[in-house]
């Protein structure tokens, strides 16, 4: 038994019927099978800002490219599915909760519009997979195998360069480069950032990527977990969903991975932590692209990150956040409201649409900061709280004073049709997130009593995350 993806299936020009059969074939036949031509990619990396050396794919399996007529190419893997090379002390296996929860994620990332690897199905096995706890016992847990669908040149890491480049062998490094570089990928950004320099461009290119993705996650409250090089993908995809999270209650210092003891990879380092990445990824080219192409690089990762962070905010607020003071002064001003508050990021940002149509039927600013006291208690009710809102003066006084920001700079958009502002930030603050204990519902029901329906209700409901489900 398991869970499918119909929208990934059809990236592959698929049915559901022929991607089971061909999942079966491919788990069911063993080293006959696919062993023989399959592949783990190598790489090495840093991990928590450390150089961890020659590290690759310790636990998934590359087993053939589908080249589609309308999506392009795709590298199919199995995660879970044994051995690889790499694996140094790992049995290459998955735990059938592991592979659930990047299914979901990838798929929910997917729907929610940001660059990510995708998902076609998990297959639960009969074999037990022996895990640790944290006091050191063993524990027998369900396997399962996800079916994961990467672009080509998608799961090629900024540790995948580093590693030749670590042993002096800049011909490799070239040869990689110039491999994304033919496949095409990433044209739209080589235009965009010019050069002569072949290897230079391809830098600013990769860095501009990873800027868009960053703020992406920023603005969906989007937390990794793991941000080492070698979990950062050439083509901006988010790849390797570990400890992943969406936040919750506001806070920046929010880190879904337990192990993270300096909070180096917290909701408010992320962008901090891709740009030192890129970092290091042009240190990988330091002997074959020109001396500037660092500079080149970083500065096309930061105009990358603050445009798409500006515009995907301009969405979901409705207004026009046009530079830093404009994003302080709304954007800023709201966080802070959400921190102070606690309140829900995702819940919280769904509610400014509501708020825009209330205040752009009324026309006026005077009452703003009822309409944000009401907003706000409306979300407090959203998160199952069932007392009144009785905030603090502090907290009363910087929703009012949002309120009153927020609600001036509506009205300063006379020009702006309401409904179509409506359908647009509704269309950019999402419903309905993968969070941490539906995921854990769900998986609990496939792995304690081999019931998938809530796994394939889940999935319908992040395939419309801007829909409100009852």
């Amino acid at each position: 038994m398991g869970v499918m993806s119909q929208s990934c299936a059809a990236l592959l020009e698929l049915s559901c019927e022929e991607a089971n059969e061909a999942t079966f074939a491919a788990l069911a036949g063993g080293e006959s099978a696919w062993r023989k031509r399959a592949r783990a990619n190598a790489y090495a990396g840093h991990q928590f800002g450390k150089w961890a050396g020659a590290l690759g794919d310790g636990r998934c399996i590359t087993v053939g490219t589908v080249l589609s007529d309308d999506f392009g190419a795709f590298e199919v893997q199995l995660k879970g599915a044994g051995k690889t090379a790499y694996s140094r002390h790992g049995d290459g296996r998955a735990s059938l909760r592991s592979t659930l929860r990047e299914f979901f994620a990838s798929e929910a990332m997917a729907a929610l519009g940001v660059r990510t690897t995708r998902a076609l199905c998990v297959t639960a096995t009969n074999d037990g997979v022996v895990r640790q706890t944290a006091s050191n016992k063993t524990m027998l847990l369900p396997g399962g195998v996800l079916t994961r669908v990467v672009e080509r040149c998608g799961a090629l890491r900024f540790g995948t360069f580093e590693w030749p480049a670590s042993r002096g062998d800049d011909d490799t490094t070239r040869a990689l480069a110039d491999y994304v570089i033919a496949y095409g990928a990433l044209n739209e950004e080589l235009e965009s950032v010019g050069g002569n320099d072949s290897y230079g461009s391809f830098l600013c290119a990769v860095a501009r990527r990873s800027g868009e993705l960053v703020a992406k996650w920023q603005t969906i409250g989007f937390v990794h977990g793991v941000m080492n090089t070698d979990n950062a993908s050439v083509l901006g995809l988010t790849i390797d969903y570990g400890p992943f999270g969406f936040m919750e209650a506001f806070d920046e210092q929010y880190s879904p991975n337990v192990d993270d003891d300096t909070g180096m990879y917290v909701y408010a380092s992320q962008p901090s932590r891709m740009r030192w990445n890129v970092e290091r990824l042009c240190d990988a080219f330091a002997r074959i692209a020109p001396k500037n192409a660092r500079r080149r690089a970083l500065e096309a990762f930061d105009d990358a990150y603050e445009k798409t962070l500006y515009a995907e905010y301009s969405k979901k607020f409705g207004v026009e956040i046009r530079d830093s003071h404009t994003f302080d002064d709304i954007v800023g001003r709201f966080h802070r409201v959400l921190a102070r508050g606690r309140f829900d990021f995702t819940t919280s940002h769904r509610a400014l649409g509501p708020f825009a149509t209330c205040v752009g039927a009324r026309g006026e600013s005077a009452t703003a900061a009822t309409l944000a006291l009401e907003m706000f208690a409306h979300v407090r009710r959203e998160e199952g709280v069932e007392d009144a809102f009785e905030p603090d003066n502090a907290l009363a006084s910087a929703v009012s004073d949002f309120g009153r920001t927020y609600a001036g700079a509506l009205l300063r958009c006379a020009d702006v049709d309401a409904r179509e502002r409506r359908v647009a930030q509704d269309a950019s603050n999402p419903a309905i997130i993968p969070r941490a204990h539906a995921l854990d519902a769900v998986a609990r029901a496939a792995c304690e009593r081999d019931d998938w329906a809530p796994a394939q209700e889940f999935l319908a409901a992040l395939s419309s995350p801007h829909r409100d489900f009852a």
